[in-house]
């Protein structure tokens, strides 16, 4: 065959194969194709079989890098420009709740030695944590958090009133911790299918800290006395201080609006000043208000969560 016959051939094959469109998957594989259109989440294109025949086919973008049409115009795909793409279900709802520890709480007092063995309840409690946060994109959102923490812990202890003599008294601890703050949210999807989701967040806000105490006691007197008396103290002690919380975890998405999994968080508190009411059925009463603390309570956390989030 003439060369000259061939040229004209070649160069109509070589222009129609620049002609063609390309997509680049994130696993950097690329489809010679033509691309007919492009929607919100999937890439339609028709693809050109070995017998001649043409195929339509479809690929979502969450698996696209880029894409290359045909005038050369490059363009990047909505999982290249999730930084700045508003998600499809941008309200994220969060709900936490699991098991808790105060590692540092009894801290707070100064003879651990002679503490009872109950009052190590105190150290453990349960938790439960809401978040609702706006996301402005698949990466980032804005938000905030409430936290409530509950513990308990009860118990007797003998107390010797005269040599020889011991009579019981009687204590009962409850504690409550609620955290509210603002929150920023970080989302990563670490597979191509974005079934997978970890999340981090950062918080600032408020820890409010109430702590209720029953002291149930003999009365002084009893040992004297022919009858057996008991006083009991009531006390209130509650306090407001700055705090901080961050938290971590990997989720799994059931749908494209739940996803499941587990978290842990850690909530930054220390208690300098508190209010404190105390009654008694002596009549004894005391209060104060707003009080410096010699010793700062030391009320950090740490969550241990299971994670349900809705989105919509």
């Amino acid at each position: 065959m003439n060369k000259f016959v061939l040229l004209p051939l070649f160069l109509f094959l070589f222009i129609t194969a620049k002609a063609q469109d390309k997509i680049i998957s994130i696993k950097l594989d690329t489809i010679h194709c033509e691309i007919v259109s492009i929607c919100n989440d999937r890439i339609f294109y028709e693809l050109k079989k070995d017998d001649g025949s043409i195929a339509g086919k479809s690929i979502s973008l969450s698996q696209v890098s880029e894409y290359l049409t045909s005038d050369q115009s490059r363009e990047k795909s909505k999982m290249g420009k999730q930084e700045s793409s508003k998600p499809d279900k941008p309200l994220c709802l969060g709900l936490n709740a699991g098991w808790s520890t105060m590692p540092w709480y009894l801290d707070n007092y100064e003879a651990l030695s002679a503490l009872p063995d109950y009052y190590n309840k105190l150290e453990t409690g349960i938790h439960i944590n809401a978040s609702a946060h706006y996301l402005f994109n698949s990466f980032l959102g804005l938000g905030v958090e409430y936290s409530f923490f509950e513990t308990s812990s009860s118990g007797s202890i003998p107390s010797e009133y005269y040599p020889s003599a011991f009579l019981i008294s009687s204590e009962e601890y409850h504690l409550y911790a609620n955290y509210l703050g603002a929150s920023i949210l970080f989302q990563q999807h670490p597979d191509a299918q974005q079934k997978f989701v970890i999340s981090e967040s950062l918080s600032a806000g408020v820890m409010f800290f109430r702590m209720e105490y029953q002291h149930v006691y003999p009365s002084p007197g009893v040992i004297q006395s022919t009858s057996y008396t008991d006083i009991t103290n009531n006390m209130l002690l509650t306090g407001n201080s700055f705090s901080g919380k961050v938290g971590l975890t990997a989720e799994y998405k059931l749908s494209e609006a739940v996803s499941v999994g587990l978290g842990g968080s850690f909530i930054w508190s220390l208690l300098k000043k508190a209010s404190l009411e105390s009654k008694g059925t002596d009549s004894s009463n005391y209060s104060v208000n707003d009080q410096e603390l010699s010793d700062a309570m030391k009320l950090s956390r740490i969550d241990y969560s299971f994670v349900l989030r809705y989105y919509f």
